[in-house]
């Protein structure tokens, strides 16, 4: 999970989302615009119940609903980073790096990289000078890779299972 500084720490102690709520999520996941009326004719809840439910799910931080985007479509370069962080503690690379407009996602991970961190840019002028100009000079920072999207095959953000739940005429989803 990955926390933006707008997003409230996980209370790790509440109880784990069930299936009715995995099942509004992934209805939200095809259309994020669908009413909660809409959403509990599809899953079997009143529309009562999913704006409950919505609303405990915000709270918890567990949901956000936002608008995204395909940055080849819009002419845009998104890029993955792999980073190594050496000699200062990772979260503090992490900061510093997720304060950069460009920057869209950081995560902590294990294996060969300290951090992954999603960019886009305008046009590879603009890259350049965000590896070079930037991010190579964060502290901490000894090697950042760089990986370009050059088109996006998968985006799905579905449960597995997602199929079983029935979907509103007129919504697709690309199976995964």
């Amino acid at each position: 999970m990955v926390l933006t500084e707008s997003a409230p720490a996980p209370d790790w102690r509440s109880p784990v989302i069930d299936d009715l709520d995995r099942r509004i999520i992934d209805q939200l996941r095809v259309d994020g615009r669908s009413s909660f009326a809409e959403i509990g004719r599809t899953v079997g809840l009143s529309e009562a119940s999913v704006r409950a439910r919505y609303q405990r799910l915000q709270r918890k931080g567990v949901l956000q609903v936002v608008g995204m985007t395909d940055a080849v479509r819009m002419g845009e370069m998104e890029v993955h980073l792999a980073v190594r962080v050496h000699h200062i503690p990772v979260a503090l690379a992490a900061h510093e790096l997720s304060r950069m407009p460009e920057v869209r996602y950081v995560a902590s991970c294990v294996g060969p990289y300290d951090l992954i961190v999603d960019v886009r840019c305008r046009d590879l002028e603009h890259l350049a000078e965000l590896l070079t100009e930037r991010v190579r000079r964060v502290n901490g920072v000894a090697h950042a890779e760089a990986l370009t999207v050059l088109e996006v095959i998968k985006d799905s953000y579905l449960w597995e299972g997602f199929r079983e739940v029935p979907v509103r005429p007129g919504k697709r989803i690309i199976p995964g």
